[in-house]
C-alpha cells in the first residue's frame, strides 16, 4: 500500500485506534511471519512495569550507545509525534522511513490481516529495527507483559521495575493477579532483574521464573542503590551488585529514577555476562546523558519553573509527591499552579482519589481534558466530584499553558501531570513560547 504523504499514512494508522483494545498474540505473531519475522535479527531486552519502565529503557539504551552499540528503542505512547515510539540510538524515525513502515504494515491488512493500533505499531518497530541492523533493540511493553503484543520476542534479558494496581479491567485486580500478567514476559533461561517490587508481587515472579528456570535478580537483595545527593537537581548515586560504583551522575531527576538506573545497571551486568562490552566510562556518560521527557523534566521559565510529568496512577502520583516536597522546599515558590487531567479508558480509575494525592502542594489547580486515544476524563465528569475555590476548569489546552504558564507571577512553580497525552502537547506548546528561557 502506498501513501501520497506522511499524513495520509499517520491517518490511515490513526484508524485502527478505533479498532478496539485487545490483548493477545494471535494476530501479532501472524503478522510478524508474514513479515520474515523480523523480531529474531536482533538480540532484544524486554521490560514491563506499572511505572519507569520507559526510564529504565531510555536509560540502558544511553549506557549501551555510549559503549558503541546501535541501539533499537522502542516505547509507547509517544508524546507529540508517532516518530518517537521508534528510536535509533536514542533518535526517532524519520519521516520518509516511518512512512515506509506503516505502508508495508499496512499491506498486510489489505490481505486481511487484523490488527490494533498498538500491534500495527509494534510490527513497525521490529521491522525498522531490522531494516536498521541494530545491535540490539530495547522493547518496553505497551500493557501488562504475558499478553501484550511485544511479548513475541526471546530476549537476553528482562526486567520488571515495579507493580501496583493499574489497568485492572484487563490485568486483574489484586496484586497478585498484575504480578502474573507481567511476569509473562520471562522466557526460560533467560535472567530477570526485579526493582522495586513489593513482596506478594514479587513472591508470583520467583513462582513463574522458577517454572521456566530463569534466574531472579532483586533490588535491595542482590544489587543495591543509594543516593548520595539530596539536590533536586542533581541526581548522585552509587551502585552495588555485580559491579560496585561510586559517585555516578542520572540525567533524569526524581530518587525512584535512581532505582530504575540500579535496573539498567543489573541489565548491564547481565549483557556483559554475555559478552557485550560495557565498560565503566560507559556506564558513567550514559548515566549521566540520559534523558526521558516528562519524567520529572523541568524547564525554566522566565519567572520560575515548570514541572512536566507523566504520572498517570496512584502509585507514579504518590512518587511524584516525594520529590516535590524536596523540590518546592528548595525553590520555594510564591504561586504554586498545578495542570492537571486524567484518562480513563477501563473505567477502573479513581481519577479523583490521583487528584487528591497531589493537590495538597498548591495553591491553584487548573484541570483540562487531554486528546487521545485512551477516553480522557471529561470536564463535566470532574465537575460532578470536585469543586473548591482554588479550582478551575479549562478545556482548550492553549489557554490552560496560557493560564498556567504565561499570567503568572514571578517566582512559581506549575506543575503538569496525570497523563501523557496532556504533558506532551503542553511541553509542545510550552516550548514554542518566547518566554521560555533555559532548557
Amino acid at each position: 500500500m502506498k501513501f501520497e504523504s506522511l499524513k495520509d499514512a499517520e491517518n490511515f494508522l490513526n484508524k485502527f485506534q478505533f479498532h478496539g483494545f485487545r490483548l493477545g498474540l494471535e494476530r501479532i505473531e501472524a503478522a510478524l511471519k508474514a513479515l520474515g519475522h523480523p523480531e529474531r535479527d536482533y538480540p532484544c531486552i524486554h521490560v514491563a512495569g506499572t511505572n519507569g519502565k520507559g526510564s529504565v529503557c531510555a536509560i540502558t539504551s544511553s549506557i549501551l550507545e555510549k559503549a558503541g552499540y546501535r541501539v533499537g528503542f522502542y516505547s509507547s505512547p509517544h508524546l507529540f509525534r508517532l516518530n518517537e515510539r521508534f528510536r535509533i540510538n536514542l533518535r526517532p524515525v524519520s519521516d520518509e522511513k516511518l512512512k515506509a513502515l506503516i505502508e508495508e504494515v499496512a499491506s498486510l491488512t489489505e490481505k486481511g490481516y487484523e490488527l490494533s493500533y498498538f500491534e500495527f505499531t509494534t510490527a513497525m518497530a521490529f521491522l525498522y529495527f531490522s531494516w536498521e541492523r541494530v545491535d540490539i533493540a530495547v522493547i518496553e511493553t505497551g500493557l501488562g507483559g504475558r499478553l501484550d503484543a511485544t511479548n513475541c520476542i526471546l530476549p537476553l534479558v528482562t526486567a520488571i521495575t515495579n507493580i501496583s494496581l493499574e489497568h485492572t479491567a484487563y490485568l486483574g485486580r489484586t496484586i497478585k493477579k498484575i504480578a502474573f500478567e507481567k511476569a509473562g514476559i520471562i522466557k526460560g533461561g533467560c535472567p530477570c532483574i526485579c526493582g522495586n517490587v513489593n513482596e506478594k508481587a514479587l513472591k508470583v515472579i520467583e513462582r513463574v521464573a522458577k517454572k521456566k528456570g530463569a534466574p531472579v535478580r532483586a533490588l535491595s537483595r542482590d544489587f543495591f542503590v543509594k543516593k548520595t545527593s539530596n539536590s533536586p537537581f542533581k541526581q548522585v548515586f552509587s551502585y552495588k551488585g555485580k559491579l560496585q560504583l561510586e559517585g555516578l551522575s542520572l540525567g533524569i531527576l526524581g530518587d525512584y529514577q535512581v532505582e530504575n538506573a540500579a535496573c539498567s545497571l543489573a541489565i548491564c551486568e547481565e549483557l556483559r555476562k554475555r559478552g557485550f562490552r560495557i565498560e565503566e566510562g560507559d556506564i558513567r556518560k550514559g548515566l549521566k546523558s540520559a534523558y526521558w521527557p516528562c519524567r520529572n523534566e523541568i524547564i525554566k521559565v522566565e519567572g520560575g519553573y515548570v514541572l512536566l510529568d507523566g504520572a498517570h496512577n496512584e502509585s507514579g502520583l504518590k512518587r511524584l509527591s516525594g520529590f516535590l516536597r524536596n523540590f518546592i522546599e528548595s525553590i520555594k515558590p510564591i504561586a504554586t499552579t498545578l495542570i492537571f487531567a486524567a484518562s480513563n479508558e477501563g473505567e477502573d480509575k479513581d481519577f479523583s482519589k490521583m487528584l487528591r494525592i497531589i493537590s495538597p502542594f498548591f495553591k491553584r489547580i487548573i484541570i483540562t481534558e487531554p486528546k487521545g486515544p485512551r477516553r480522557p476524563v471529561t470536564i463535566d465528569e470532574w465537575k460532578a466530584c470536585i469543586q473548591g475555590p482554588n479550582i478551575e476548569f479549562e478545556k482548550e489546552l492553549k489557554k490552560t499553558v496560557e493560564k498556567g504558564v504565561l499570567r503568572t507571577p514571578r517566582s512559581f512553580l506549575t506543575v503538569v501531570a496525570g497523563s501523557l497525552y496532556l504533558t506532551g502537547p503542553f511541553r509542545e506548546i510550552l516550548l514554542r513560547y518566547k518566554r521560555l528561557g533555559e532548557n
